[in-house]
Formats: C-alpha cells, structure tokens, sequence
C-alpha cells in the first residue's frame, strides 16, 4: 500500500517520472512494473498518482492486446518533458 503522507506519494511519483523518462507507458504497464519495484506502492490507484503530477500527462489510449468487447482502454502516459522533446514540429502557413 502507499506510503501514507505527501512524502510516499512524491517519491513514488519521482520513481514513475524516471520510469517514464525512457518512453510513453499504459497504466497496466506502469502498475506492473511498480508493483515490482517498490513495495509501498502496492495497491496504489495509479491513475490518480498520475494525474496528480503536473509534470506527467496522458497523451493517448491503447487497447488492451487480445482484448475484445467493450473493455476500455488504457491510458498512456509520458513526462512533459518527453512531449516537449519528441513534439513535430508545426508547419509554416503561407
């Protein structure tokens, strides 16, 4: 379970910030690889955690592989940083 108190939160949410520095992940993929590496964070509502922190966004959905019917999709997420440096550029308008 997280660790009770803003402290815990904030230093799951830097161990994510970290994780999410390599490239975008799902919620599933995120959840799975904190429950492996930090005990305290077990149970933890992931999601939440996310949209919790400024410097973390959701950039799109993905569906879940194999999976049909109306399951809904994941989210995916990245650091602004990440965005900022893999953003396309816009085109001049003439």
């Amino acid at each position: 379970m997280l660790e009770r108190g803003e402290m815990g939160a904030e230093r799951v949410r830097e161990i994510v910030r970290n994780y999410l520095s390599e490239r975008p992940r799902n919620t599933a993929e995120i959840a799975v690889w904190l429950n492996r590496h930090d005990d305290e964070a077990k149970g933890a509502d992931v999601a939440a955690l996310l949209e919790s922190d400024s410097s973390i966004v959701r950039i799109g959905t993905v569906r879940r592989s194999g999976m049909t019917g109306s399951a809904p999709p994941l989210s995916e997420w990245a650091t602004e940083k990440w965005v900022r440096h893999h953003e396309r550029a816009k085109p001049d308008k003439k």
